[in-house]
């Protein structure tokens, strides 16, 4: 298995401007590796919450972390829960949150949920959580031709989105979608490739927001944290789409009118180009961050 990279790790620890004794959130805590870095610099003093509906991740960041120092507190829930998950500890404040929207390598490579199109024997799954009922198998057979064009067209931003639900209703009518290959394969025969970007890519991300409820949980999670954070606390995000990248800056420019929140990120910072050579994965990335007024 690769192990996971951390996304503009350097960046992620500057800006959230860490002072040992208090306490931080990383709210999409995957496999540790950014957790591992803010540890490290709370050096045996205050806390870190790390937050992950994947419950096998964390197991992975409870190994890593471990070895640090025992500093942390380990949360298997949504991140838009962190109001109930903080008022259960006991905490009133945080002093800085990390959400990273994207996925892990384990979650593509590893966790056997069809996340990924390369996987062509895995089951179309895609959810974050094992408790939530909704699969993307659920999805393909049985939402309506108009619910998927909704979706492929608002989540996916697909250009050819309505092709793609007629070759799903088609093929579903004589058999359903189980596993990964049987996606790829009609996208594969059908749709024409951009460039270096496989053309299922996007039909697999609208899959994956419509499973795990994204956009929703992502525009909760930020209104919801604002009255938990300490004076000068910020806010890190990194997002991988548009939608999700979208909903911070509006949320940012919303609240800095409102003079709550201070913009420290004027311009959104993406990956550096030795970055994106050392992890591609990086290289849709974008961070932005705030600070509490």
């Amino acid at each position: 298995m690769n192990v996971h990279i951390p996304v503009m790790l350097n960046e992620v620890i500057s800006f959230l401007n860490i002072k040992p004794g208090r306490i931080y959130v990383d709210a999409t805590v995957g496999t540790g590796g950014h957790s591992k870095e803010i540890l490290k610099r709370l050096m045996g003093k205050g806390l870190l919450i790390c937050v992950d509906k994947d419950q096998e991740s964390l197991e992975i960041a409870r190994n890593i972390l471990k070895n640090i120092n025992s500093n942390f507190i380990l949360i298997n829930n949504s991140f838009h829960e962190l109001p109930n998950i903080l008022r259960d500890l006991k905490i009133e404040k945080i002093d800085g949150i990390l959400y990273d929207f994207g996925l892990s390598s384990y979650q593509l490579e590893k966790s056997n949920r069809g996340f990924s199109f390369k996987n062509l024997d895995e089951p179309l799954d895609m959810r974050f959580s094992l408790k939530t009922q909704l699969k993307a198998s659920d999805i393909l057979n049985f939402y309506s031709k108009k619910d998927l064009e909704r979706i492929f067209k608002e989540y996916g931003e697909e250009p050819f989105y309505r092709k793609i639900v007629d070759l799903i209703i088609e093929r579903r009518e004589k058999k359903p979608f189980e596993k990964v290959k049987d996606l790829v394969e009609i996208i594969e025969e059908n749709i024409p490739r951009r460039g270096k970007i496989h053309p299922a890519t996007r039909i697999f991300q609208a899959l994956r927001i419509e499973v795990n409820d994204e956009l929703r949980t992502i525009c909760s999670a930020l209104e919801n944290i604002l009255p938990f954070l300490n004076s000068s606390a910020r806010i890190v995000t990194l997002s991988y789409h548009s939608l999700e990248d979208r909903i911070v800056k509006n949320f940012l420019r919303e609240k800095e009118k409102l003079r709550e929140i201070k913009i420290i990120t004027k311009k959104v910072i993406s990956p550096s180009k030795e970055e994106v050579k050392s992890n591609p994965r990086s290289r849709s990335a974008k961070m932005r961050v705030g600070e509490k007024i």
